[in-house]
């Protein structure tokens, strides 16, 4: 347990000293929030029945999760196995899951300060309500972020080079994120892609968001969402933990 702490602080050491990084997990969100809610402002959608700012929220959540847990873990991972860090690992007496779990801890410290702020600033600064309970919203940003995370591990698992790994994370990236209903709904999409969006977890996450804080929907009406994105999560973790390589 010892060793597992000492790597949680040392992810988080090396984390908070690459500035792009704390850019675009921290400074990035925060953007398109203040962003969407100085363009929106108090813009009523006559469709939904509440304001633009109020929609927008539960995805840019989504997107914040997504920057850290699958573009900036696969391409850091893939970078730092580029680098021979891992290989030095490989000859110490620190375990595989030690070295993924470690990470994947610190990374989701990560995600609930992202969390925290947006809704420190959609809350304070653009009125928005959280209609739902807060340890729901909670259980499905752990949920969330974990699969987005194991989403990430897999990926760095099977990307070779440093090079390989930032277009192939942002087209999974830009695939859940605009399919995924997070800046427009789904209804507007063609039939083929509603149904190809609908398997993502992106959009069963975003749902389940929307559902508590918009609608204050309890666990049995978004047990679906959660399952869903637990199966991508459960998926991704087992294929990442078994095929991830020391170099």
């Amino acid at each position: 347990m010892k060793v597992f702490g000492r790597q949680i602080l040392l992810e988080t050491k090396l984390f908070f000293r690459r500035k792009d990084d704390l850019f675009w997990t921290l400074a990035f969100p925060m953007f398109f929030m203040v962003l969407y809610g100085l363009i929106y402002g108090d813009i009523i959608w006559d469709d939904y029945g509440l304001r633009a700012v109020d929609y927008m929220l539960s995805g840019i959540i989504v997107m914040a999760l997504m920057v850290t847990g699958i573009m900036a873990t696969a391409t850091g991972l893939v970078e730092e196995r580029e680098k021979g860090i891992y290989r030095r690992f490989s000859v110490t007496p620190l375990k595989r899951h030690t070295v993924i779990g470690g990470q994947i801890i610190q990374r989701y410290m990560i995600m609930l300060l992202q969390t925290i702020l947006l809704l420190v600033v959609g809350i304070f600064a653009f009125k928005i309500n959280i209609e739902g309970n807060y340890f729901l919203f909670w259980l499905i940003l752990t949920i969330g972020a974990i699969c987005f995370l194991s989403i990430g591990f897999l990926l760095a698992s099977f990307i070779k080079s440093a090079r390989a790994a930032t277009p192939i994370c942002m087209a999974v990236f830009f695939m859940f994120m605009f399919l995924g209903g997070i800046f427009f709904p789904l209804s507007i999409m063609p039939g083929f892609l509603q149904t190809f969006a609908k398997v993502l977890p992106s959009t069963h996450l975003n749902d389940a968001f929307r559902m508590v804080v918009l609608e204050g929907k309890g666990i049995s009406q978004i047990l679906k969402e959660l399952l869903i994105v637990s199966a991508w999560l459960i998926g991704s973790l087992g294929l990442s933990i078994k095929f991830f390589k020391w170099e």
